[in-house]
């Protein structure tokens, strides 16, 4: 399977790149009652990242597992290598959520930076979460000495964000609250073309496509089913391309309305 991806949006370019094993659970093992016509489909997951080459420098999207979870099939580590990316060269690290699949990678096994010289954003939800004990709930409680150092290592460089703001040009946060403390989506916009990078807060575009579904793992999950209605209207208005981290390759697609709480998705050809 090529791990790699391309779009080429406006002066931006988009290297779409896949991390993890990939597995193939069945719907009903995230919806409580999904409806009859549904009941038998399977979603595709494998996690990833997405690099952004701008003008004003190189950003990555989440850094997946990194080497703290065993074994990949994939590892972007090896995919941005073999892109020619050195770690050194990342500007800015934008996250969508703090579970171990979206930032295992921003940590060496000695616990030291991956990427030395980036900065990050995030929403300050995340952050606050990262301050609390494992006993608030806000993340895996087997993450404690991995966010702690993390956030050490991060804390004078970190940019943080409450509401809808451009992060860096061209580049919004966009809050998308639901799936865990602080998750965000990001849109991207060069020369009129429009990326939506939504991270978790679908996990399949099964979850886009009928957006009246509740995903019981999510945190919140209500709070994260109007995320993702937000998310589609958006993508919707803005025409934007749609990246989601787990979605299968080449992981990014458009959406078309084809009723209440009904759109239609399409994968978009990728080099």
């Amino acid at each position: 399977m090529n791990t790699t991806h391309r779009i080429e949006l406006g002066s931006f370019t988009c290297l779409v790149i896949k991390d993890g094993s990939e597995s193939r659970p069945r719907l009903s093992d995230y919806v409580a009652s999904p409806p009859d016509e549904l009941k038998d489909r399977s979603l595709y997951m494998l996690g990833g990242v997405m690099l952004v080459e701008t003008a004003e420098g190189r950003i990555l999207i989440d850094a997946g597992d990194g080497p703290h979870r065993g074994p990949r099939t994939h590892e972007a580590e090896v995919a941005l290598q073999e892109a020619g990316v050195d770690p050194q060269s990342i500007a800015t690290i934008l996250l969508t959520h703090g579970d171990p699949d979206h930032i295992g990678g921003l940590l060496t096994r000695e616990k030291n930076l991956v990427y030395p010289n980036a900065r990050y954003v995030l929403h300050r939800e995340l952050w606050d979460a990262w301050q609390a004990p494992p006993s608030a709930g806000l993340y895996f409680p087997q993450q404690e000495p991995f966010v702690r150092r993390l956030a050490e290592h991060i804390a004078d460089r970190s940019d943080l964000f409450d509401t809808e703001e451009q992060v860096r040009p061209g580049i919004t946060a966009i809050p998308a609250l639901g799936h865990r403390a602080g998750h965000s989506a990001y849109l991207l916009e060069a020369d009129a073309e429009r990326l939506l990078h939504i991270g978790d807060a679908a996990f399949d575009p099964l979850f886009l496509e009928h957006t009246d579904l509740i995903n019981v793992h999510d945190t919140r999950p209500e709070e994260a089913r109007d995320s993702r209605r937000m998310l589609v209207r958006r993508a919707l208005a803005e025409e934007a391309i749609v990246v989601g981290t787990h979605f299968e390759p080449p992981g990014a697609g458009t959406l078309q309305e084809v009723g209440t709480d009904r759109c239609s998705w399409s994968a978009i050809p990728c080099a």
